[in-house]
Parts: C-alpha cells; structure tokens; sequence
C-alpha cells in the first residue's frame, strides 16, 4: 500500500540527541537489552510490558514489543542491520520502511550523547509531536541509567 493510500505524507530525516551521566558502554547495554528496554523506551505514560519485548541484537536479528497507551496497543517490530558495540545500533522498521541508527558517544568525565537518526520517515512522524516523545525517552532513560523508578 502506498504512503498517499494510508495518508502518510512526505519522507525525510529526523535527527534528536541527548546526553546523559553515564559511560556509553552502559547506555549501549541498555539499548540492547530486553530487560532494560520497558524503562524507557517508550515515551513517559506509554507502557511497554516486559513480557512483549524480543530482542536479539545482532546483524539480521529481529525485535518486536508492544507500547501500550490505555486500551490502545502499538506494536513495534524491525530488523537489526548492524550492532557495533558500544558505537551503534542501526535497525529498520519493515511496516513503515523506517531506517533508524542510535549511536552511543563517549564525551568524556563518564558522559555520552546518544543520537537518533532516522531515514524514510513520514512527515507525520518527525515533526514537534516526535521530537517531544523522544525528549521524554531520554529522560525515561536518563532517570533509569541514575537507577531512579520507572
């Protein structure tokens, strides 16, 4: 089915980061681990049931989960690309043709900044509702990496 058919505007780029107070070899391990993924993930007030997540991280594995917002279910399936620890992880999501890499910097004094690009994405998903749900991820993120409650 086409983008017009399902009412999806243009393609383009999307580009966020954030820096958070941790090595990125820990942010990377938080990034491809099944257990760590529900805490934050998903935007603040979207669930993500720890059972729903499969995750293999690793040139041609596959993950899948479901955001839960309500009574309403999300689910999110793709394909890894590449794993290059603790550099990035690149995936892409088949349903939308979505192409993502997030790449995990070492900035020093035990920081990292942590960059989202995606590629082929719909004009509906890379405006200011996109760039405000990934705020909320890395905040979600930054408060697990401090050990802080989900």
């Amino acid at each position: 089915m086409s983008d017009e058919a399902l009412g999806l505007g243009p393609r383009g780029d999307f580009t966020i980061s954030c820096e958070v107070d941790a090595p990125r070899e820990r942010v990377f391990a938080a990034y491809t681990d099944a257990e760590a993924i529900p805490h934050f993930w998903s935007p603040e007030g979207v669930e993500i049931p720890a059972e729903s997540v499969e995750l293999e991280p690793v040139a041609g594995g596959a993950f899948n989960m479901v955001m839960k917002l309500g009574d309403d279910e999300y689910p999110m399936t793709g394909s890894f690309a590449e794993v290059v620890e603790p550099e990035y992880v690149s995936f892409v999501e088949p349903g939308l043709g979505i192409q993502c890499v997030i790449s995990f910097d070492d900035i020093g004094d035990g920081r990292s900044r942590v960059t989202v690009t995606q590629t082929n994405v719909p004009e509906e998903f890379r405006g200011e509702n996109a760039r405000l749900g990934f705020e909320s991820s890395f905040r979600r993120l930054t408060a697990y990496l401090a050990g802080e409650p989900s």
